[in-house]
């Protein structure tokens, strides 16, 4: 792996949360940034966007998972910053 300086310009937010997850998970912020970057970069592919979709009817068909409502409304309250659980 090569190694090279690089300087980027954050939000306070973001860094912010790379130093949380460095803190978190016991590594320097390096090591967190570059765990990251690969996923972000990563595509799925097509076989992989199908299977994915099939894994999601046959739960859906068992009857496993959570409610729809309750996934949107998870994703609203991450979101929207709103901390209270129901």
């Amino acid at each position: 792996m090569a190694t090279f300086d690089l300087r980027l310009e954050l939000s306070q937010e973001i860094a912010e949360y790379l130093q949380e997850e460095a803190k978190n998970r016991r590594i320097s912020l390096a090591e967190v940034v570059s765990d990251v970057l690969p996923d972000y970069f990563a595509e799925m592919t097509e076989d992989e966007i199908l299977e994915s979709i099939r894994i999601g009817m046959r739960q859906a068909l068992a009857e496993q998972g959570r409610p729809a409502r309750e996934v949107l409304a998870e994703i609203d309250r991450d979101v929207t910053g709103d901390a209270r659980r129901s």
